[in-house]
């Protein structure tokens, strides 16, 4: 009687094995199934998040690693880009045109500029009805100093120094985008 105690005790311990072993190799198998990883040994930081370029002449490759070819070149010291994977110290970004490619960290700064996507205004305040200003056109590199709500407080650095207000969804780089 004693062995066929022994038996059931066996058989139960080896059935709530196999049952935890099954548990845990279900939710391996699930866990891989949400999203695939942005980040392979990366900074740790938000996906996407907004950057800038450090220098004037700065190369996209095509792939995360100085052995693969050049696929662009950034010449616009402080152009925003999206980064939008990360391996190791290479990210994968992307410019306001939609061009894609690696660039190593060491080229790229936390400096928040943005690009204006529209003509706009440049407002004293933070609001539609406030005095302009200056005429802001397309493409015009900006620093991004703080946003809140719907408008961005920026500076433009031209033959002066002009600091004031504009929406945000005029800017490709702020915290929306």
């Amino acid at each position: 009687m004693s062995f066929n105690i022994f038996k059931c005790k066996r058989f139960f311990y080896f059935s709530i094995f196999l049952l935890i072993n099954f548990i845990i190799s279900s939710s391996n198998a699930l866990s891989n199934t949400k999203e695939p990883k942005q980040s392979i040994n990366g900074s740790g930081l938000k996906i996407p998040r907004i950057v800038s370029l450090k220098t004037s002449l700065t190369n996209m490759r095509s792939g995360p690693g100085k052995e693969f070819p050049i696929k662009f070149e950034l010449k616009q010291k402080g152009h925003p880009l999206k980064i939008i994977a990360e391996y190791n110290n290479w990210r994968k970004v992307i410019t306001f045109n939609n061009i894609s490619g690696w660039v190593h960290t060491q080229l790229l700064s936390s400096v928040r500029t943005g690009l204006i996507t529209k003509t706009t205004f440049l407002k004293k305040i933070p609001s539609k009805s406030s005095n302009s200003v200056a005429k802001l056109l397309p493409n015009l590199l900006i620093k991004i100093i703080m946003c809140r709500e719907n408008w961005c407080k920026i500076e433009i650095v031209k033959s002066k120094v002009y600091v004031g207000w504009v929406q945000s969804e005029t800017i490709w780089g702020s915290t929306k985008n």
